[in-house]
């Protein structure tokens, strides 16, 4: 008579995976798929504010490297002051027939996808000193996601009868520029000074190019 053999281990394992086998598989499968997508997302976010703060910091120095050539002829600066929500500081040019602007919108814009990040608009107008620009005036946006440093705002105007901010009195009117790029929690500050070359301990305090500033 012939004889059936017992089914080998092998055989045996054959049989495959039970219900709860393969729940316990999908459940940790779904967990190791949720954190590794929420790293992913969190570098694209990180990534994503360093290029925006990068961005903003390369429109400043660029266009820092043309307020130097424009204020560094310039023959009169203004007391910097605030209207409204906006920072302003005007200059006269050279030989005065030329005025500009630089204006800090620091307004709120509801549009935002993160009420966190800076929704600050620095603006650069410039005008014939005869025709001062009609309240409202748009002007050339420099840069975005900006915000002030504090609340003495960005713009300050250094006299030659006041001391600079290293302690020396200078010989003409100067003009530091602070600004803060900001996204979400990264902040890179930008501080610059341009220096009036055709003003002088004699520049009167008041000029024309004042009128393009709203009231």
């Amino acid at each position: 008579m012939k004889q059936h053999r017992a089914p080998a281990a092998r055989d045996r394992d054959d049989a495959g995976f039970s219900l709860a086998e393969v729940v316990v598989t999908l459940s940790v499968m779904s967990v190791v798929m949720v954190v590794f997508t929420s790293a992913i997302l969190q570098v694209y976010r990180t990534s994503a504010k360093s290029e925006s703060i990068s961005i903003t910091q390369t429109q400043l120095q660029l266009a820092f490297q043309r307020f130097d050539r424009e204020l560094r002829y310039a023959s009169w600066i203004a007391q910097p002051g605030q209207v409204g929500t906006a920072w302003y500081v005007e200059y006269a040019g050279f030989d005065g027939s030329q005025c500009g602007q630089l204006r800090l919108e620091t307004a709120s814009n509801p549009d935002q996808d993160s009420p966190n990040d800076a929704n600050g608009v620095l603006q650069w107008l410039t005008w014939p000193r005869a025709t001062p620009p009609a309240p409202g005036t748009p002007g050339r946006t420099v840069a975005s996601n900006l915000v002030t440093p504090d609340s003495t705002g960005p713009f300050e105007r250094q006299t030659p009868t006041s001391p600079g901010t290293s302690g020396f009195t200078p010989d003409f009117q100067r003009l530091r520029v602070r600004v803060s790029a900001q996204v979400g929690d990264s902040v890179a500050e930008v501080d610059s000074t341009f220096t009036a070359l055709n003003s002088s301990r004699n520049t009167p305090a008041t000029n024309d190019c004042s009128n393009g500033r709203p009231s």
